[in-house]
């Protein structure tokens, strides 16, 4: 969720460097696309990470996840209303916002409906045969996902149900057939991460150059950026520790997403105040206020799903006691 909002600091505040911005400033420009390059792997990790511990379908579990989007918009409704900053906004700007930058939601509840469907082919299909539709999937998502989008995306990009469904797989592929390709040391998965990584930031600075979009290199269907993603999470699937903060933070993590994309402040108060500090202050003070800014609304976004949390435990008491009852 750190590497979401950080990817949204970087580009969606601030632009693509333009040609300009290449050859007059090329190592703030490179440092910019690494950053991006390094962070951009962030949705796709999120649903390998759904694949990898497999989603368990459930009514209850699809209610509380649709009154969490449900209490995190109504607060935060509630806040900007009380700062006066939804005064002059219609209700066709508000929901048509809300459905664009809200678009992950869309897209995770098609492929939870699925996931079911999902996990029986990988519990029950040969891992001759998984193989060959992760091979077929990501040769067909490249071409028409990434390299043939002009004329056909199917996959929108890696934006799509599509593309999450085909990562979910590998992501079940992954923990259930580990191999000599995905067994290594995590400093070599990192080392392949920060490799792709760098892959991708020289693609996107030279893009200019022959003629193709930067934001192309950037998309959640391109194969550096989903190899990327692959060997960042391996890595981090190789470390045993526990720690109770962290599992209560995660608990509340998607809350993160909830609140800094939220209509209205996502591009009014997020992205403003680091567009603001980009063109106001200098280079290590602008990247302090960020990281501060970035910890700060993170901190924020958990403490408020914590109170959702305290009042779904209400809830699911009250209609535990009414059952019994």
């Amino acid at each position: 969720m750190l590497l979401v909002m950080i990817v949204h600091a970087d580009f969606l505040a601030l632009g693509y460097p333009s040609v300009d911005d290449i050859s007059n400033a090329p190592i703030s420009s490179f440092i910019r696309c690494f950053i991006e390059s390094l962070s951009v792997v962030c949705v796709n990790l999120f649903i390998l990470i759904s694949g990898w511990f497999s989603i368990k379908f459930s009514i209850d579990r699809l209610i509380s996840f649709l009154f969490q989007i449900l209490f995190i918009c109504a607060t935060m409704t509630c806040i900007l209303s009380a700062m006066g900053m939804l005064k002059e906004i219609s209700v066709g700007y508000f929901w048509k916002e809300f459905f664009g930058l809200y678009w992950f939601i869309i897209s995770y509840l098609v492929m939870y409906i699925f996931a079911p469907a999902l996990n029986y082919f990988t519990n029950n299909e040969r891992k001759e045969n998984i193989e060959v539709f992760l091979v077929l999937f990501f040769i067909l998502q490249t071409l028409f996902g990434f390299i043939l989008t002009k004329y056909n995306d199917f996959f929108a990009k890696g934006y799509s149900p599509l593309s999450f469904m085909g990562l979910y797989v590998l992501g079940r592929y992954l923990h259930l057939y580990p191999n000599k390709f995905i067994s290594q040391k995590p400093l070599t998965d990192i080392m392949i991460y920060l490799g792709m990584s760098l892959c991708t930031t020289i693609l996107a600075i030279h893009s200019h150059f022959i003629n193709v979009y930067m934001s192309a290199f950037y998309s959640y269907s391109s194969p550096l950026i989903i190899v990327a993603s692959v060997y960042l999470f391996l890595a981090f699937s190789k470390l045993s520790f526990q720690n109770k903060l962290i599992n209560s933070i995660a608990a509340s993590c998607f809350a993160i997403y909830l609140v800094h994309c939220f209509p209205v402040f996502f591009k009014n108060i997020y992205l403003a105040k680091i567009n603001e500090w980009f063109t106001n202050l200098n280079i290590l003070p602008f990247f302090l206020f960020t990281a501060l800014w970035i910890f700060c609304i993170a901190i924020f976004a958990v403490l408020i799903d914590k109170c959702r949390l305290y009042v779904w435990t209400l809830i699911k008491s009250k209609q535990i006691a009414n059952n019994n009852n």
